[in-house]
Formats: structure tokens, sequence, C-alpha cells
């Protein structure tokens, strides 16, 4: 739906830049400066729905402004050898220049935004913009007085300086407002997905389920006169809450303090399931000064103990290791048969929190045997 309407906004825009070369040409009228800030228009546009920043959206319409007077000659020399009348040339090459220049930023866009790069960060965009205008106004300069030969240079710089400063100017304007509103909401969109993050993070091991059990193993423990491991038991039990509050506020962790909190959790979850659970881990100490998401590898072992069954005649195998810049935690397949439909919640949300963070994607990849989730390290 979004590309869809992405080609109907460069379709129309390319229809009405013909239709204005064509009434310009019929009436007499010049019409560099109205398709000029069209075309500027029609980059703003694709620019604030791609999320671009201010730096990216100067930088296309400088390079519009630049690339795009060149293109518009070339073509109109190849279409000139095929009409001579202007009422046909303009609006044909016109027409053909605004399709390459939107496509080219759409596509431009659309990789950068892919890559996370040069995404909307903040609402300080206006310094950026007025390099735009200026450079803008100086290429327009330039160009106009190459071309103008014998004609009086003060009344065409003159006619620039009225006719682009107060339309550029305003267009610029409405472009920086504009991307300060987007930036407000897409930080606002943040917070609410980050807290959202944080609420499931918490409820899911403050939930009565995990309390209650852990509370029944302790019990179990003491019954035992097993003193000493219920106190270790005790202890790990505090450091996975300790540890719940101590990165509540944080949007990421060195991948060494996961891993603690992973090790305490697995302990806890040996002692609950001492048969059929079989936890592997190995990661290489020079990743651990690498950033992962809070909780995000004790998530993935969660889900899989929570949604396989584990026993001591269906062993559930849990692996997470490090290959290149990622965090591979894979499990085999061991379906509970009362086990409901999983709500994904937690996934989903940690795959919010890596694009938030890094722009970067949370991959699962499923056969009949394993499940795997790759997570990038930061």
């Amino acid at each position: 739906m979004s590309k869809s309407r992405d080609a109907l906004i460069i379709h129309l825009f390319a229809l009405l830049h013909a239709g204005l070369a064509l009434g310009c040409r019929a009436l007499g009228l010049t019409d560099e400066i109205v398709l000029t800030l069209l075309t500027m228009l029609l980059v703003v546009i694709i620019c604030l729905r791609r999320g671009m920043s201010a730096k990216f959206m100067a930088f296309s319409l400088i390079l519009v402004n630049i690339v795009g007077f060149g293109i518009a000659k070339g073509i109109s020399s190849l279409v000139g050898l095929a009409a001579s009348s202007p009422l046909v040339i303009n609006p044909i090459s016109t027409f053909l220049t605004t399709e390459i220049v939107g496509w080219g930023i759409y596509m431009i866009a659309g990789r950068l935004a892919r890559e996370g790069k040069f995404q909307v960060t903040d609402s300080s965009g206006m310094r950026w913009l007025l390099l735009a205008f200026v450079t803008v106004i100086a290429v327009r300069l330039t160009i106009l007085l190459i071309l103008s030969g014998g004609v009086d240079r003060e009344n065409i710089v003159a006619s620039i300086i009225v006719d682009y400063v107060f339309s550029l100017g305003a267009l610029i304007f409405l472009a920086e407002n504009a991307m300060r509103i987007n930036a407000r909401a897409l930080e606002d969109q943040e917070k609410a997905r980050l807290a959202q993050y944080r609420y499931m993070n918490l409820s899911q091991q403050v939930n009565p389920h995990f309390l209650f059990n852990s509370l029944n193993i302790l019990d179990c423990l003491v019954c035992e006169e097993k003193t000493e491991q219920a106190s270790t038991y005790i202890h790990k039990l505090a450091g996975i809450y300790r540890y719940m509050l101590r990165i509540e506020q944080e949007r990421l962790v060195t991948l060494r303090d996961e891993m603690e909190f992973v090790e305490q959790y697995v302990d806890l979850l040996k002692v609950r399931f001492p048969e059929g659970l079989d936890i592997s881990i190995d990661i290489p100490e020079d990743k651990m000064g690498r950033r992962v998401v809070p909780c995000s590898v004790q998530l993935l072992i969660e889900n899989a103990t929570k949604h396989n069954s584990i026993s001591e005649d269906k062993l559930l195998r849990i692996g997470v290791r490090c290959e290149d810049d990622s965090i591979v935690v894979s499990n085999n397949l061991n379906p509970k048969v009362s086990n409901g439909p999983s709500t994904g919640l937690g996934l989903k949300y940690l795959r919010e929190q890596y694009r938030d963070v890094s722009g970067k994607e949370v991959t699962v990849q499923m056969t009949d045997k394993d499940y795997t989730v790759v997570i990038p390290l930061i």
C-alpha cells in the first residue's frame, strides 16, 4: 500500500509538471521557477514519507537541482530529435525528468532506510535545509548567468532573488516544521514501544507463575534441609530481580552483563527441570563488550521452555552461540500438546526495540525440527 501511494504521488507530480510546462509554453510564460519548486516539493514529500533526516533532504534538494538540470537538458535533446515543437518537447521531457528524479530519490531513500541510515532522529534540521537553500540559489544563479549571454545580468540576479528566495524559503520552512512534527511523533512512538517492552519484560519475570514455581522449588529445598542449595537459589533469584530493576531504564546492555544474568536464570531453570533440559552457551570473550537489548537472550530461552515439553523422554536442547555479528539462540521442537497459541508479543517487542535502537532486524528461522532466532550485536 505504501509503495503504491508513493508511485501515485510520483506519477501525479510528473503529470502536473507536464501540464504546467504545456500551459506555460502555450501562454508564452517561463516555467523554470514553478517546475523547479514542484520538483523540490516532490523530493521533500518523498523524504518525509521515508522518514529521512534533514541532512539527507538537504543533499537531495541540491542533487536534484544539479543533476536534474542535466537530465532535463539531455532528455530535451533526445525528444527534440523526434519533434520540433516546444509544445511537445517540454511536456514530454519534463514528465520523464520528474519520473526519473522521483524514483531515483525514492530508491536511494528506501535503500538507506533499510540500512537504518539518515533516519530522522531529532528536529534540529534547519541548518541543513538552510545550507540546501543557499546552495540552490547559488547553483541557479550560476547556471542562469552562464546562459544569459548579453542579457542584463543585474535584472537576472534581482529576478532570482525575488522569485527563489521567498518561494524556497517558504518551502524549506514547511519542510523543517513537518520534520519536527514527524520527529516528535517518532519519539513518542518509540517511547510507547519501549514502555511496552519494559512492561512485558518485567511482567514476564514477576508474573505469578514464575514466583509460584520459584517458591515451590525453594520450599522443597528447605523441607529437604538443603540449606546451602536453598541459600544459593535465593541469591540467584534475588540477582535476577536486581538485574531487572537495574536495567529498567537502559536501552542497551553489554553482552557480558546479559550473559551473567542468563547464567543465573539458567541455573534456576536447571533446578526446576533437573531432567530433560540441556542448555549450551558458546560466546567468545572478544564479543562480550558488544551490546544487546536487555533480556533479549533470556527472553528467547524463556520462550523455548514455555512452548516445549521438557522431560527425560523429551530432551529440550537450547543453544546460544555467536555467529559473525549476531547471537543465535536455537532449540529443537517438542511442542506442548496442551499449549495454547502463542501471542508472539515478546518477540514482536524485541524486534521493535532492535529497529528503534539500531535499525537492525531480528530474524527467525523455523523448520520441522528446529526453531532459531538471530539477534544482532550492536
